[in-house]
């Protein structure tokens, strides 16, 4: 049997991006693992790489966020949603426009466009909104009400 465990993001501040999702999306922290110096190469990352990570239960999925130290690491933030790489997060919520508010309050959180709904095609009653988290990660709100 195979099942997927959960996700992984990378973020510039572990603290920080904790606490977003524990404020905003009722995350609850499953385990922390302080920095890590060495053995980075077993991620995928310069065995001279550092690491810190996170996992944190979102209603019932896990995600994992890891923050590095690595002097080969490029600033600039996350990859774009159009780039190798780039991921997001879709989180069902029960309120979608609530939530949009009131992520639209928090500072640096970007709302990168109003809610739609798809009546027809491959996901009827499908709503969905997409925010830039203020580290630049994307987060898909979404709700599966009837078309």
């Amino acid at each position: 049997m195979t099942r997927l465990d959960h996700t992984g993001m990378s973020v510039p501040d572990l603290g920080a991006a904790v606490e977003f999702f524990v404020t905003h999306f009722g995350a609850r922290v499953e385990f922390t693992l302080p920095r890590v110096d060495g053995g980075a190469e077993r991620l995928g990352a310069p065995a001279d790489a550092a690491f810190a990570l996170a996992m944190l239960d979102i209603g019932g999925a896990r995600v994992e966020l890891i923050q590095w130290w690595s002097p080969l690491a490029v600033a600039g933030g996350p990859p774009r949603a159009d780039m190798p790489g780039g991921a997001h997060l879709g989180v069902e919520v029960d309120d979608l426009p609530a939530m949009l508010a009131k992520l639209e309050a928090v500072p640096g959180v970007i709302v990168l466009g109003r809610p739609v709904t798809f009546n027809e095609g491959p996901t009827p009653g499908l709503t969905n909104a997409f925010v830039s988290t203020p580290w630049g990660g994307l987060v898909e709100l979404l709700s599966w009400g009837t078309p």
